[in-house]
């Protein structure tokens, strides 16, 4: 049944989604956005590198402070083997005795070892002995007929692989120089990054008052056209009340002459004028 319901209203709502939306456009100001400090956020100048945190791993020629080279030395890879008697045991195994027993001591000791093994019976000459004995006669006659051949070929694989390990530690060292080179190159481009934000810093604070010195310019501007605008219509109302005065006294003035007064003015200008010239 819900089901049923959610494929019905999934049914009804599809028109409804398919329908344009109709976004609202607004102008943008020019005027800058307050800034509200987010003490959330942090500073560009607060962040911490990274970098800074990375673990220094000292260079490959050098040792840590903790090594401890005299009781645990770096092993080194040995050009031949260690020497030998009667073909397969260890000199160790005589300078022990030699401290001990002298130069017998170890043969005497393998020797009874044997002896003993022997007549104890703890080791038993049976077939798989003789076998062995057959054996390490064809080892000895393969090595002393083919043994510098395949120490030669031994000797050329080991200076191939010296030479391959060789050469990727010097493929290494020479990836990690240009990871360090990489990693300082990284470092010197956060710096001009830096550099870079606080020039940016700089020219929007500059923008910014070079906006404002001109929103101001404007405000004054607006200010004395508005201001010159009320000097100027004063001054019309003044000249045109003037003027207006200055009408209205003449036309009363010539209403309130009569013309006899203006005949007498008429006739004392007349003799004024006689009376100048007579002295002139």
């Amino acid at each position: 049944m819900l089901s049923r319901l959610a494929s019905r209203a999934a049914l009804q709502c599809q028109p409804m989604l398919s329908r344009p939306l109709v976004v609202s456009v607004q102008m943008a100001s020019s005027a800058p956005a307050p800034a509200k400090p987010n003490p959330a956020i942090p500073k560009l100048e607060d962040l911490e590198d990274p970098i800074d945190k990375a673990p220094i791993v000292p260079a490959l020629n050098k040792e840590g402070p903790e090594r401890d080279l005299v009781n645990f030395p770096r092993p080194v890879q040995k050009e031949h083997p260690d020497p030998v008697r009667l073909a397969f045991i260890p000199e160790e195994y005589f300078e022990f005795f030699y401290k001990k027993t002298g130069v017998s001591g170890p043969y005497m000791f393998g020797i009874g070892i044997w002896t003993w093994l022997l007549s104890k019976e703890i080791y038993v000459l049976e077939h798989n002995f003789y076998n062995g004995l057959s054996m390490l006669l064809i080892i000895s006659i393969i090595h002393n007929k083919m043994g510098p051949q395949i120490a030669a070929w031994a000797d050329k694989q080991i200076d191939q692989w010296s030479k391959d390990t060789k050469e990727a530690e010097d493929q290494e060292k020479v990836d990690i120089k240009g990871t360090i080179a990489d990693i300082n190159d990284y470092n010197s481009k956060l710096d001009v990054y830096k550099d870079i934000m606080n020039a940016r810093r700089e020219a929007a604070a500059a923008a910014q008052e070079a906006l404002y010195r001109e929103w101001q310019v404007t405000a004054y501007q607006e200010a004395k056209k508005r201001l010159d605008y009320q000097v100027d219509l004063a001054t019309v109302e003044r000249r045109i009340a003037q003027k207006n005065m200055s009408s209205w006294i003449t036309n009363n003035v010539l209403k309130s002459i009569t013309p006899a007064q203006e005949a007498e003015a008429l006739k004392k200008c007349i003799s004024d004028l006689k009376s100048l010239s007579a002295s002139a």
